[in-house]
């Protein structure tokens, strides 16, 4: 497990390696300050930084989707 600080957001990231051929899922990713189980958004990917960039574009959505005006021209535009 790891602590990384992006974009204001303490994420932490966490290598998984379930027991499946398929190695896509091997890294999550949460918002630490935030997560608080079953709906929160998680990233996931082959690499640790994969699963980082899966969770900010969730999170990016999910702000664009709250405040439209921001994802279209920037926040404090």
């Amino acid at each position: 497990m790891a602590i990384h600080l992006i974009k204001g957001l303490r994420i932490r990231t966490h290598h998984e390696f379930p027991p499946i051929p398929l190695r896509d899922f091997d890294w999550a990713a949460v918002d630490d300050s935030t997560y608080d189980g079953p709906g929160c958004p998680v990233g996931y990917g082959k690499t640790e930084a994969e699963a980082i960039a899966d969770l900010l574009e969730q999170i990016e959505d999910d702000a664009s989707a709250i405040w439209p005006a921001h994802s279209q021209f920037g926040v404090g535009a």
